[in-house]
């Protein structure tokens, strides 16, 4: 054994095998290989010749000042040499630390399963790398990323495993911090979304609820069609303000109990652009001023503001126009009581793959006749006057 703590072989020796080169007792990455092909290959053409002491010095310096923690350890789980920075990263005695047991030096969540390194190559794997928490000697937990390969003596049998361990403690804090961080933004956007929804709403009192009962349908409708966490989340936040253009309509035409004329209708009209003017300047994750300029669009081409067919309307937005048209009719308006849920359920059924998009109208009604959805806020019909203009 040299003074590294590496055990050592007959002189001018080179063994090559899975994930590094054993020269003469020491450790060469397969990364670093080429650098030592000056070294290796007069070793395997003179054999008898021995070896330079300072190519000795070298690559014994070069296994204690690599970057990572390194461990040789046989198959019965004995360690026969670790490096410096091993020692170093874990308060290790080197020369203490041989023939001991490696779970009992560096204990970890991974030992004695059937997750440890040593298990999984002695069971046939070539390389095991994963992540796991080694504790230490005063009971303190590192973060590490653990790989091992096999390591066979000169006969080609399995001797043991490198082990390689590289600290990542700091890196978790980090990206613990920014996970933080990340969610007090996502909480404020959150609060942003709904302090504007809340304006629209106390604008137009006889839709209160109406925002938010269009996104749980929207939502539900999304999951059904088998939408990702983070598309889904996008609909959510698009549905909650999809109205927010209704801030430059004059709450007498939305609270109006009777007929509106053209005039008014068109101001009406104007609210999907006039969201998406609003929202466009923000950098949301996701196409949310999009999403909300388009809900009205329908796939023949009959809808507003932009006249949009078919695919050029965004799926969000099919989603967002079916569960509005849904809850529109469903629920009560000042212009008319509630129609209910069947008449709702026999517009879309009706007009599907001519208004609103067909895979969109097939979840939404699945979602009712399955009674897998219902408005957790529905309120029945109420009084009021008839209007010759629906608004949506």
């Amino acid at each position: 054994m040299d003074q590294a703590g590496l055990p050592t072989k007959p002189a001018g020796s080179a063994t090559e095998s899975a994930g590094f080169t054993k020269l003469n007792g020491q450790i060469i990455p397969d990364d670093d290989k080429e650098n030592f092909n000056s070294i290796l290959m007069p070793q395997k053409k003179m054999k008898k010749q021995k070896p330079n002491k300072q190519t000795t010095s070298l690559l014994t310096e070069i296994f204690n000042t690599a970057a990572d923690g390194m461990c040789l350890i046989d198959k019965d789980f004995n360690i026969f040499a670790i490096n410096t920075t091993l020692a170093r990263m874990f308060n290790l005695d080197k020369e203490d630390t041989i023939g001991k047991k490696c779970y009992e030096v560096l204990p970890g969540s991974s030992c004695k399963t059937d997750r440890c390194c040593l298990v999984r190559i002695l069971n046939g794997e070539k390389r095991v790398e994963f992540e796991t928490e080694k504790i230490h000697n005063d009971s303190s937990r590192s973060s590490c990323i653990v790989s091992a390969t096999p390591f066979f003596g000169p006969d080609g049998e399995l001797v043991g495993i490198v082990e390689d361990l590289k600290d990542i403690s700091r890196l978790k804090e980090v990206e613990t911090k920014l996970q933080r961080s990340f969610k007090k933004l996502r909480n404020a956007l959150e609060g942003t979304i709904d302090a504007m929804s809340l304006v629209i709403e106390m604008r137009d009192p006889y839709t209160a609820g109406h925002q938010k009962r269009v996104t749980d349908l929207a939502v539900a409708i999304a999951r059904e069609l088998d939408f990702s966490a983070d598309k889904i989340e996008g609909i959510r936040m698009a549905g909650l303000i999809h109205d927010i253009g209704k801030i430059s309509v004059p709450a007498e035409i939305l609270a109006k109990p009777g007929s509106i004329n053209e005039k008014e209708f068109a101001l009406i009209m104007d609210h999907p652009q006039v969201g998406y003017d609003i929202l466009k300047a923000i950098e949301f994750p996701w196409p949310v001023a999009q999403i909300v300029r388009q809900h009205h669009e329908r796939m023949d081409g009959s809808g507003y503001p932009q006249g949009l067919r078919g695919e050029d309307i965004l799926l969000e937005a099919r989603i967002l126009a079916v569960a509005d048209v849904v809850e529109s009719i469903a629920t009560y308006r000042p212009y008319r009581p509630a129609l209910g849920l069947k008449k709702a359920l026999k517009e879309i059924s009706e007009q599907k793959n001519v208004l609103y998009d067909a895979q969109v109208v097939d979840a939404c009604l699945k979602l009712y006749s399955e009674n897998r959805f219902k408005f957790d806020d529905w309120k029945g019909a109420q009084p009021s006057h008839q209007t010759d203009k629906k608004i949506m």
